[in-house]
């Protein structure tokens, strides 16, 4: 156990780069932050959103099925994969109702209408996915994408779901792949990670504390079906 989390120490490091940047420079979202990669940042959000997150893990799992060695134990290995990603959500829905922080969209609305974040969340869903279409319907700061995106994210900001969802497959990628054999798709599973990374900040979703705590919670998780894969003889590592 002791290894992988030293396997690991080096790509967390990584995945902990763009947040701690984005602090260092003191950087907050504007939509001045927009520009014309801005629509395929979205795009690859969107891999890790409802409902195509179902089928970027349905894909991964796949993966993971064709590339280790047992694959006499496909049911184990569906259960852990699942239960893994699954307790991250759970984990981030019961944060988010904890932490009741608001989503740098909804601050910046706050200030450009004259409204309070707290009103906005005082909201329904559907109250709020109307306001910000009544609101955003004719802006040209504001592309409609975008708009349309945010009224399907309008719960609070801390942490960062979409985050945690790709870093913790990037991790899982990691640790259960060996690496010399299957570079390509660690190192793919990682690149997509930091691109969700940066839309989730270049979008207007979330702050840098959102994704360093997503970011830990993956690994911890990740550590743990390490864990129980090897125990039950999932991989060999």
């Amino acid at each position: 156990m002791g290894l992988v989390i030293k396997k690991t120490i080096a790509i967390l490091a990584i995945f902990l780069v763009v947040p701690l940047v984005i602090i260092a420079i003191n950087w907050h979202w504007q939509p001045t932050s927009l520009n014309n990669t801005s629509k395929y940042l979205f795009l690859v959000t969107e891999t890790a959103s409802f409902p195509w997150a179902i089928i970027t893990s349905a894909i991964l799992f796949l993966v993971f099925y064709l590339l280790l060695p047992n694959k006499t134990k496909i049911i184990l290995l569906w259960l852990l994969l699942v239960s893994t990603i699954l307790s991250g959500q759970i984990i981030k829905s019961i944060l988010k109702s904890h932490t009741t922080e608001s989503r740098p969209y909804v601050l910046w609305m706050a200030g450009e209408f004259n409204i309070t974040d707290q009103q906005f969340y005082s909201l329904t869903d559907s109250e709020k996915k109307e306001l910000i279409h009544q609101l955003l319907n004719n802006s040209t700061k504001i592309p409609s994408w975008l708009s349309k995106h945010w009224q399907h994210e309008t719960g609070y900001s801390f942490p960062s779901g979409h985050t945690l969802f790709a870093i913790t497959w990037a991790f899982l990628a990691l640790m259960l792949l060996k690496f010399k054999q299957h570079y390509i798709i660690i190192t793919s599973a990682i690149i997509w990670s930091i691109l969700i990374e940066i839309s989730r900040l270049l979008l207007g979703m979330h702050r840098p504390i959102d994704l360093i705590t997503s970011i830990l919670i993956a690994w911890i998780i990740s550590l743990i079906c390490y864990f129980y894969a090897k125990k039950w003889h999932i991989v060999d590592k």
